[in-house]
Protein backbone atom coordinates (compact mmCIF):
# COMPACT_ATOMS: atom_id res chain seq x y z
CA UNK A 1 0.00 0.00 0.00
CA UNK A 2 1.69 3.41 -0.92
CA UNK A 3 2.09 6.33 1.26
CA UNK A 4 0.62 9.15 0.32
CA UNK A 5 2.67 12.35 1.84
CA UNK A 6 1.51 16.01 1.52
CA UNK A 7 3.15 18.82 0.25
CA UNK A 8 4.41 20.71 4.27
CA UNK A 9 3.02 24.55 4.54
CA UNK A 10 4.89 26.95 3.45
CA UNK A 11 5.78 28.57 6.64
CA UNK A 12 7.22 24.70 7.70
CA UNK A 13 9.41 25.14 4.48
CA UNK A 14 10.53 28.30 5.20
CA UNK A 15 11.87 27.61 8.91
CA UNK A 16 13.50 24.37 7.13
CA UNK A 17 15.89 26.76 4.76
CA UNK A 18 18.42 27.95 7.68
CA UNK A 19 18.68 24.51 8.50
CA UNK A 20 20.09 23.39 4.96
CA UNK A 21 22.06 26.71 4.97
CA UNK A 22 23.81 26.92 7.90
CA UNK A 23 25.77 23.33 8.67
CA UNK A 24 29.04 22.43 10.61
CA UNK A 25 32.21 23.98 8.66
CA UNK A 26 35.67 23.28 9.29
CA UNK A 27 38.17 26.41 8.28
CA UNK A 28 41.81 25.04 7.75
CA UNK A 29 44.80 27.39 8.19
CA UNK A 30 47.92 27.13 6.84
CA UNK A 31 51.38 28.22 7.61
CA UNK A 32 54.61 28.10 6.59
CA UNK A 33 55.40 24.85 9.20
CA UNK A 34 52.78 24.38 10.71
CA UNK A 35 48.53 23.62 9.81
CA UNK A 36 45.92 24.35 12.32
CA UNK A 37 42.08 23.21 11.76
CA UNK A 38 39.21 25.46 12.91
CA UNK A 39 35.88 24.09 13.68
CA UNK A 40 33.17 26.49 13.57
CA UNK A 41 29.63 24.78 14.86
CA UNK A 42 25.70 25.20 13.50
CA UNK A 43 25.44 26.53 17.02
CA UNK A 44 27.69 29.43 17.04
CA UNK A 45 26.71 30.34 13.49
CA UNK A 46 22.98 30.52 14.51
CA UNK A 47 24.28 32.46 17.37
CA UNK A 48 26.40 34.69 15.22
CA UNK A 49 23.23 35.15 13.20
CA UNK A 50 21.22 36.15 15.81
CA UNK A 51 24.05 38.54 17.22
CA UNK A 52 23.89 40.35 13.81
CA UNK A 53 19.99 40.03 13.40
CA UNK A 54 19.77 42.27 17.16
CA UNK A 55 22.65 44.52 15.79
CA UNK A 56 20.76 45.30 12.35
CA UNK A 57 17.41 46.01 13.98
CA UNK A 58 18.92 48.01 17.04
CA UNK A 59 21.18 50.32 14.12
CA UNK A 60 17.58 50.70 11.98
CA UNK A 61 15.38 51.55 15.15
CA UNK A 62 18.28 53.80 16.31
CA UNK A 63 18.74 55.17 12.60
CA UNK A 64 14.72 56.23 12.52
CA UNK A 65 14.23 57.59 16.00
CA UNK A 66 17.52 59.84 14.94
CA UNK A 67 15.66 61.22 11.81
CA UNK A 68 12.65 61.93 13.52
CA UNK A 69 14.19 63.80 16.19
CA UNK A 70 16.20 65.61 13.67
CA UNK A 71 12.82 66.66 12.09
CA UNK A 72 11.13 68.01 15.32
CA UNK A 73 14.43 69.90 16.09
CA UNK A 74 13.86 71.78 12.76
CA UNK A 75 10.68 72.40 13.56
CA UNK A 76 11.27 73.93 16.97
CA UNK A 77 13.98 75.41 15.54
CA UNK A 78 12.68 77.67 12.76
CA UNK A 79 9.52 78.63 15.43
CA UNK A 80 12.62 80.03 17.73
CA UNK A 81 14.05 82.03 14.18
CA UNK A 82 10.60 83.69 14.22
CA UNK A 83 10.25 84.32 17.79
CA UNK A 84 13.52 86.00 17.32
CA UNK A 85 12.40 88.07 14.18
CA UNK A 86 9.57 89.47 16.21
CA UNK A 87 12.19 90.86 19.50
CA UNK A 88 14.21 92.11 17.10
CA UNK A 89 11.55 94.25 15.49
CA UNK A 90 10.73 95.58 19.38
CA UNK A 91 14.32 96.28 19.88
CA UNK A 92 14.32 98.63 16.88
CA UNK A 93 11.39 100.48 17.65
CA UNK A 94 12.28 101.18 21.10
CA UNK A 95 15.23 102.54 20.24
CA UNK A 96 13.80 105.34 17.55
CA UNK A 97 11.51 106.70 20.83
CA UNK A 98 15.08 106.99 22.58
CA UNK A 99 16.16 108.73 19.90
CA UNK A 100 13.69 110.81 20.21
CA UNK A 101 13.81 111.73 23.67
CA UNK A 102 17.78 111.91 23.41
CA UNK A 103 17.14 115.19 20.79
CA UNK A 104 14.90 116.83 23.06
CA UNK A 105 17.08 116.79 25.91
CA UNK A 106 20.13 118.11 23.86
CA UNK A 107 17.46 120.64 22.87
CA UNK A 108 17.25 122.03 26.22
CA UNK A 109 20.58 121.58 27.60
CA UNK A 110 21.79 124.06 24.47
CA UNK A 111 19.87 126.63 25.65
CA UNK A 112 20.46 126.00 29.69
CA UNK A 113 24.38 126.59 28.79
CA UNK A 114 24.67 130.12 28.08
CA UNK A 115 22.57 131.45 31.13
CA UNK A 116 25.05 128.88 33.45
CA UNK A 117 27.96 130.57 31.71
CA UNK A 118 27.06 133.82 32.26
CA UNK A 119 26.28 133.32 36.04
CA UNK A 120 29.65 131.50 36.06
CA UNK A 121 31.81 134.64 35.35
CA UNK A 122 30.06 136.70 37.34
CA UNK A 123 30.99 134.34 40.40
CA UNK A 124 34.64 134.07 39.14
CA UNK A 125 34.87 137.58 38.87
CA UNK A 126 34.09 137.88 43.02
CA UNK A 127 36.37 135.68 43.64
CA UNK A 128 39.04 136.47 41.85
CA UNK A 129 38.69 140.37 43.32
CA UNK A 130 38.94 138.57 46.87
CA UNK A 131 41.80 136.72 46.26
CA UNK A 132 44.07 140.17 44.74
CA UNK A 133 42.90 141.65 47.63
CA UNK A 134 44.52 139.36 49.84
CA UNK A 135 47.62 138.75 47.78
CA UNK A 136 48.42 142.31 47.78
CA UNK A 137 47.84 142.60 51.92
CA UNK A 138 50.43 139.67 51.86
CA UNK A 139 53.09 141.51 49.55
CA UNK A 140 52.91 144.26 51.57
CA UNK A 141 53.90 142.25 54.79
CA UNK A 142 56.56 139.72 53.00
CA UNK A 143 58.29 143.47 51.91
CA UNK A 144 58.98 144.68 55.81
CA UNK A 145 59.71 141.39 56.60
CA UNK A 146 63.24 140.88 53.80
CA UNK A 147 63.71 144.46 55.14
CA UNK A 148 64.86 143.32 58.29
CA UNK A 149 66.37 140.39 57.21
CA UNK A 150 68.20 142.08 54.89
CA UNK A 151 69.52 144.48 58.08
CA UNK A 152 70.17 141.46 60.01
CA UNK A 153 72.63 139.58 57.56
CA UNK A 154 74.74 142.31 56.82
CA UNK A 155 75.77 142.49 60.97
CA UNK A 156 76.10 138.76 61.12
CA UNK A 157 78.55 138.99 58.40
CA UNK A 158 80.52 141.91 59.80
CA UNK A 159 81.12 139.82 62.91
CA UNK A 160 81.79 136.49 60.59
CA UNK A 161 84.48 138.77 59.01
CA UNK A 162 86.39 139.88 61.90
CA UNK A 163 86.11 136.48 63.36
CA UNK A 164 87.95 135.24 60.30
CA UNK A 165 90.80 137.29 60.57
CA UNK A 166 91.40 136.48 64.08
CA UNK A 167 91.17 132.91 63.01
CA UNK A 168 94.07 133.42 60.75
CA UNK A 169 96.58 134.66 62.62
CA UNK A 170 95.98 132.01 65.20
CA UNK A 171 96.96 129.21 62.69
CA UNK A 172 99.92 131.00 61.14
CA UNK A 173 101.43 130.26 64.94
CA UNK A 174 99.84 127.05 64.99
CA UNK A 175 101.34 126.03 62.03
CA UNK A 176 105.12 127.19 63.04
CA UNK A 177 105.06 125.47 66.48
CA UNK A 178 103.67 122.21 64.71
CA UNK A 179 106.77 122.25 61.73
CA UNK A 180 109.29 122.49 64.82
CA UNK A 181 107.55 119.32 66.52
CA UNK A 182 107.95 117.54 63.23
CA UNK A 183 111.20 118.09 62.94
CA UNK A 184 112.11 117.07 66.42
CA UNK A 185 110.05 113.87 65.51
CA UNK A 186 111.88 113.48 62.62
CA UNK A 187 115.23 112.92 64.00
CA UNK A 188 114.36 110.97 67.23
CA UNK A 189 112.90 108.43 64.41
CA UNK A 190 115.78 107.85 63.03
CA UNK A 191 118.27 107.90 66.18
CA UNK A 192 115.76 104.86 66.76
CA UNK A 193 116.43 103.32 63.85
CA UNK A 194 119.90 103.20 64.24
CA UNK A 195 119.37 101.85 67.36
CA UNK A 196 117.79 98.95 66.00
CA UNK A 197 119.54 98.41 63.36
CA UNK A 198 122.51 98.22 65.90
CA UNK A 199 120.47 95.83 68.13
CA UNK A 200 119.81 93.31 65.28
CA UNK A 201 123.34 93.26 63.82
CA UNK A 202 124.69 92.09 67.30
CA UNK A 203 121.83 89.58 67.88
CA UNK A 204 122.96 88.26 64.38
CA UNK A 205 126.42 87.81 65.51
CA UNK A 206 125.75 86.23 69.09
CA UNK A 207 123.85 83.44 67.04
CA UNK A 208 126.40 82.94 64.45
CA UNK A 209 128.94 82.35 67.20
CA UNK A 210 126.78 79.80 69.09
CA UNK A 211 126.41 77.99 66.48
CA UNK A 212 130.05 77.96 65.17
CA UNK A 213 130.00 76.97 69.30
CA UNK A 214 127.74 74.39 68.81
CA UNK A 215 129.42 72.62 65.46
CA UNK A 216 132.81 72.62 66.69
CA UNK A 217 131.47 70.78 69.81
CA UNK A 218 129.75 68.44 68.07
CA UNK A 219 133.09 67.84 65.78
CA UNK A 220 135.13 67.57 68.46
CA UNK A 221 132.86 64.53 70.14
CA UNK A 222 132.67 63.42 66.31
CA UNK A 223 136.61 62.98 66.26
CA UNK A 224 136.54 61.67 69.64
CA UNK A 225 134.07 58.69 69.07
CA UNK A 226 135.99 57.73 65.45
CA UNK A 227 138.93 57.27 67.16
CA UNK A 228 137.55 54.84 69.98
CA UNK A 229 135.85 53.18 67.03
CA UNK A 230 139.25 52.80 65.32
CA UNK A 231 140.41 51.45 68.26
CA UNK A 232 137.99 48.42 68.70
CA UNK A 233 138.01 47.67 64.59
CA UNK A 234 141.74 47.22 64.91
CA UNK A 235 141.59 44.62 67.49
CA UNK A 236 138.56 42.92 66.51
CA UNK A 237 140.38 42.91 62.48
CA UNK A 238 143.19 41.16 64.50
CA UNK A 239 140.82 38.08 65.97
CA UNK A 240 139.27 37.96 62.86
CA UNK A 241 142.50 37.32 61.15
CA UNK A 242 143.60 34.63 63.37
CA UNK A 243 140.52 32.93 63.12
CA UNK A 244 140.55 32.92 59.22
CA UNK A 245 143.88 31.36 59.11
CA UNK A 246 142.07 28.65 61.59
CA UNK A 247 138.86 28.24 59.43
CA UNK A 248 140.89 28.25 55.76
CA UNK A 249 141.93 24.74 56.19
CA UNK A 250 138.28 24.08 57.19
CA UNK A 251 136.98 25.81 54.57
CA UNK A 252 139.41 24.32 51.65
CA UNK A 253 137.61 20.75 52.54
CA UNK A 254 134.15 22.26 52.77
CA UNK A 255 134.52 23.42 49.22
CA UNK A 256 135.87 20.25 47.73
CA UNK A 257 132.46 18.25 49.48
CA UNK A 258 130.06 21.62 48.00
CA UNK A 259 131.88 20.78 44.17
CA UNK A 260 130.88 16.86 44.71
CA UNK A 261 127.46 17.81 46.15
CA UNK A 262 127.21 20.16 43.28
CA UNK A 263 128.42 17.69 40.40
CA UNK A 264 125.84 15.22 41.47
CA UNK A 265 122.27 18.13 41.64
CA UNK A 266 123.58 18.83 38.37
CA UNK A 267 123.46 15.22 37.07
CA UNK A 268 119.90 14.78 38.77
CA UNK A 269 118.64 18.07 37.66
CA UNK A 270 119.45 16.86 34.14
CA UNK A 271 118.05 13.57 34.20
CA UNK A 272 114.40 15.57 35.70
CA UNK A 273 114.91 17.98 33.02
CA UNK A 274 115.38 15.35 30.17
CA UNK A 275 111.96 13.65 31.32
CA UNK A 276 110.44 16.69 32.00
CA UNK A 277 110.98 17.54 28.29
CA UNK A 278 109.99 14.26 27.31
CA UNK A 279 106.68 13.83 29.03
CA UNK A 280 105.77 18.00 28.04
CA UNK A 281 106.12 16.88 24.56
CA UNK A 282 104.53 14.13 24.61
CA UNK A 283 101.40 15.90 26.21
CA UNK A 284 101.53 18.52 23.72
CA UNK A 285 101.60 15.75 21.33
CA UNK A 286 98.46 14.18 22.52
CA UNK A 287 96.38 17.14 22.88
CA UNK A 288 97.34 18.06 18.98
CA UNK A 289 96.01 14.56 18.21
CA UNK A 290 92.89 15.58 20.35
CA UNK A 291 92.31 18.46 18.80
CA UNK A 292 92.85 17.04 15.00
CA UNK A 293 90.10 15.05 15.28
CA UNK A 294 88.05 18.27 16.10
CA UNK A 295 89.17 19.37 12.44
CA UNK A 296 90.44 22.65 13.88
CA UNK A 297 94.00 23.81 13.28
CA UNK A 298 95.89 23.76 16.21
CA UNK A 299 98.19 26.30 14.91
CA UNK A 300 96.22 29.18 13.78
CA UNK A 301 94.20 28.73 17.54
CA UNK A 302 97.12 29.57 19.31
CA UNK A 303 98.19 33.44 20.65
CA UNK A 304 100.66 34.88 18.29
CA UNK A 305 104.05 35.57 20.28
CA UNK A 306 104.88 39.20 19.82
CA UNK A 307 106.61 40.15 16.56
CA UNK A 308 110.43 40.35 16.15
CA UNK A 309 112.13 43.55 15.48
CA UNK A 310 112.66 44.61 11.44
CA UNK A 311 115.50 44.85 10.32
CA UNK A 312 115.29 48.43 9.66
CA UNK A 313 114.01 49.42 13.18
CA UNK A 314 116.60 51.32 15.62
CA UNK A 315 118.01 48.77 17.94
CA UNK A 316 118.51 49.72 21.31
CA UNK A 317 120.69 46.47 22.31
CA UNK A 318 122.13 43.51 20.62
CA UNK A 319 122.02 39.66 21.00
CA UNK A 320 124.80 37.22 20.33
CA UNK A 321 126.22 34.04 22.32
CA UNK A 322 127.28 30.54 21.22
CA UNK A 323 124.68 27.91 19.78
CA UNK A 324 123.39 25.91 21.95
CA UNK A 325 120.55 22.90 20.69
CA UNK A 326 117.04 23.09 22.18
CA UNK A 327 116.63 19.46 22.05
CA UNK A 328 118.39 16.73 24.32
CA UNK A 329 119.23 14.34 21.17
CA UNK A 330 122.38 16.88 20.30
CA UNK A 331 125.38 16.23 21.60
CA UNK A 332 125.66 17.70 24.91
CA UNK A 333 127.92 20.41 25.59
CA UNK A 334 131.15 20.03 27.40
CA UNK A 335 129.84 22.78 29.63
CA UNK A 336 126.97 21.34 32.37
CA UNK A 337 125.68 24.64 33.40
CA UNK A 338 124.97 25.91 29.89
CA UNK A 339 123.79 22.58 28.97
CA UNK A 340 121.44 22.86 32.18
CA UNK A 341 120.21 26.38 30.71
CA UNK A 342 119.93 25.27 26.71
CA UNK A 343 117.34 22.21 28.79
CA UNK A 344 115.60 24.69 31.00
CA UNK A 345 115.34 27.46 28.43
CA UNK A 346 113.43 24.54 25.77
CA UNK A 347 111.17 23.06 29.20
CA UNK A 348 110.08 26.82 29.77
CA UNK A 349 109.45 27.33 25.83
CA UNK A 350 107.50 24.02 25.60
CA UNK A 351 105.88 24.68 29.07
CA UNK A 352 104.24 28.20 27.64
CA UNK A 353 103.23 26.36 24.00
CA UNK A 354 101.59 23.62 26.61
CA UNK A 355 100.08 26.50 28.93
CA UNK A 356 98.58 28.05 25.60
CA UNK A 357 97.41 24.80 24.26
CA UNK A 358 95.39 24.01 27.18
CA UNK A 359 94.03 27.80 27.43
CA UNK A 360 92.66 26.50 23.58
CA UNK A 361 91.22 23.50 24.62
CA UNK A 362 89.76 24.92 27.47
CA UNK A 363 87.94 27.22 25.13
CA UNK A 364 87.09 24.32 22.22
CA UNK A 365 83.42 22.94 23.24
CA UNK A 366 83.82 19.01 23.83
CA UNK A 367 81.45 17.94 26.12
CA UNK A 368 77.77 17.49 25.71
CA UNK A 369 75.78 19.99 26.69
CA UNK A 370 73.43 17.56 28.63
CA UNK A 371 74.22 15.21 30.86
CA UNK A 372 72.35 12.24 29.91
CA UNK A 373 70.21 12.17 26.39
CA UNK A 374 69.29 10.08 23.30
CA UNK A 375 70.56 10.78 20.09
CA UNK A 376 67.29 11.34 17.86
CA UNK A 377 69.15 12.92 14.60
CA UNK A 378 72.52 13.62 13.29
CA UNK A 379 74.57 15.78 11.56
CA UNK A 380 73.90 16.06 7.73
CA UNK A 381 71.33 15.07 5.19
CA UNK A 382 68.29 13.44 6.78
CA UNK A 383 64.09 13.41 6.01
CA UNK A 384 62.75 16.70 7.37
CA UNK A 385 60.19 15.62 9.60
CA UNK A 386 57.46 17.99 9.00
CA UNK A 387 57.53 18.07 5.21
CA UNK A 388 59.30 14.71 4.93
CA UNK A 389 61.66 16.01 2.47
CA UNK A 390 65.11 15.19 1.64
CA UNK A 391 66.93 17.95 3.92
CA UNK A 392 70.62 18.98 5.33
CA UNK A 393 70.12 18.84 9.27
CA UNK A 394 73.65 21.25 10.65
CA UNK A 395 73.36 20.01 14.32
CA UNK A 396 72.38 17.11 16.69
CA UNK A 397 68.81 16.72 17.94
CA UNK A 398 69.75 15.37 21.57
CA UNK A 399 66.29 14.24 23.19
CA UNK A 400 65.65 14.43 27.24
CA UNK A 401 63.15 15.08 29.80
CA UNK A 402 60.83 18.30 29.31
CA UNK A 403 62.81 21.14 31.59
CA UNK A 404 66.37 18.96 31.98
CA UNK A 405 68.87 21.76 32.26
CA UNK A 406 71.07 22.61 29.29
CA UNK A 407 74.83 23.80 29.71
CA UNK A 408 77.19 25.40 28.23
CA UNK A 409 80.02 23.64 26.48
CA UNK A 410 82.64 25.69 27.04
CA UNK A 411 83.70 28.73 28.42
CA UNK A 412 82.77 32.21 26.27
CA UNK A 413 80.15 35.17 25.93
CA UNK A 414 76.37 34.79 25.14
CA UNK A 415 75.88 36.23 21.90
CA UNK A 416 72.30 35.37 21.22
CA UNK A 417 69.67 34.89 23.73
CA UNK A 418 66.05 34.94 22.37
CA UNK A 419 63.45 33.89 20.08
CA UNK A 420 64.54 32.63 16.26
CA UNK A 421 61.98 31.60 14.01
CA UNK A 422 63.29 28.41 13.16
CA UNK A 423 65.26 27.49 16.48
CA UNK A 424 62.50 28.82 18.90
CA UNK A 425 64.16 30.44 21.91
CA UNK A 426 68.11 30.08 21.46
CA UNK A 427 71.30 30.55 23.04
CA UNK A 428 74.66 31.17 20.73
CA UNK A 429 77.60 31.55 22.54
CA UNK A 430 81.41 33.01 21.59
CA UNK A 431 83.61 30.71 22.88
CA UNK A 432 86.30 32.72 20.69
CA UNK A 433 88.96 31.38 18.42
CA UNK A 434 86.35 31.31 15.68
CA UNK A 435 84.27 29.23 17.49
CA UNK A 436 80.13 29.40 18.53
CA UNK A 437 77.55 27.01 19.97
CA UNK A 438 73.94 27.35 19.49
CA UNK A 439 71.44 25.83 21.47
CA UNK A 440 67.90 25.39 19.89
CA UNK A 441 64.14 24.66 20.96
CA UNK A 442 64.13 25.86 24.68
CA UNK A 443 61.84 25.93 27.30
CA UNK A 444 63.27 28.85 29.17
CA UNK A 445 66.29 31.32 28.60
CA UNK A 446 68.32 31.54 32.01
CA UNK A 447 70.89 34.18 30.66
CA UNK A 448 71.10 37.21 28.98
CA UNK A 449 73.38 38.65 25.76
CA UNK A 450 76.89 40.33 26.51
CA UNK A 451 76.76 37.88 30.06
CA UNK A 452 79.88 35.48 30.51
CA UNK A 453 78.89 31.90 31.07
CA UNK A 454 81.33 28.98 32.77
CA UNK A 455 82.15 25.53 31.48
CA UNK A 456 78.70 23.95 32.42
CA UNK A 457 76.73 26.32 33.17
CA UNK A 458 73.28 26.18 33.34
CA UNK A 459 72.09 28.26 30.34
CA UNK A 460 68.61 27.38 30.14
CA UNK A 461 65.96 24.74 30.54
CA UNK A 462 65.35 22.12 27.38
CA UNK A 463 62.01 22.77 25.33
CA UNK A 464 60.07 22.22 22.29
CA UNK A 465 59.64 26.01 21.14
CA UNK A 466 59.88 26.78 17.89
CA UNK A 467 59.90 24.29 14.64
CA UNK A 468 60.22 21.16 16.94
CA UNK A 469 57.81 18.41 17.21
CA UNK A 470 58.63 17.26 20.72
CA UNK A 471 61.30 18.06 23.77
CA UNK A 472 65.15 17.71 22.19
CA UNK A 473 67.44 20.01 22.24
CA UNK A 474 69.18 21.55 18.74
CA UNK A 475 72.93 21.55 19.42
CA UNK A 476 75.11 23.23 16.78
CA UNK A 477 78.75 23.92 16.49
CA UNK A 478 80.32 26.76 14.33
CA UNK A 479 83.51 27.60 13.04
CA UNK A 480 84.51 30.93 11.61
CA UNK A 481 80.53 30.90 11.05
CA UNK A 482 80.79 27.47 9.18
CA UNK A 483 78.01 24.49 10.84
CA UNK A 484 80.64 21.45 11.61
CA UNK A 485 79.35 17.59 12.97
CA UNK A 486 79.79 18.48 16.73
CA UNK A 487 80.36 14.73 16.88
CA UNK A 488 84.00 15.04 16.11
CA UNK A 489 84.03 17.49 19.22
CA UNK A 490 82.45 15.64 21.59
CA UNK A 491 84.39 11.93 20.46
CA UNK A 492 87.37 14.48 20.59
CA UNK A 493 85.90 14.87 24.00
CA UNK A 494 85.75 11.52 25.40
CA UNK A 495 89.31 11.26 24.29
CA UNK A 496 90.06 14.04 27.02
CA UNK A 497 87.96 12.37 29.41
CA UNK A 498 90.09 8.79 29.08
CA UNK A 499 93.10 10.57 29.51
Amino acid sequence: MDTFHSPRPWYQRLAALPGRWIVDREIILRSDHSTKLLRVSRRFQFIALGVWAVTTGWLSFASTSYFEINRVLDTRTAALDQAHDAYRDLLNQMANHQLAVMAITRDLESKQGPLRRLFDQNENLRADLKVTETQRRQSEAERTKVAQTRQAVAEKMSELEQTVRSMWGENGSLEKHISGLRGQLASIEAEKEEIAAQRSAMSRRMSQLQNELKVSLARTAQVEAQLDSTRNDLQLASHQRDRMQEDGQISQVRVRDLEARITEIQRVHREVMIKLNDRTRADIAEVQKIVSRTGLNLDTLLPKDPPAPRAGAAKLGGQGGPFVPLFRDVAPSSDATTNLDAMSFSLGTQLRRLDKIHGVLRSIPLFPPLDSFTLMSGFGARSDPFLGQAAMHYGLDLSAPMRTPVMSTAPGTVVVAGWRSRYGRMVEIDHGNGLRTRYGHLYKINVRRGQKVDFRETIGLLGSSGRSTGPHVHYEVLINGEPTDPNKFLRAGKDVFKG
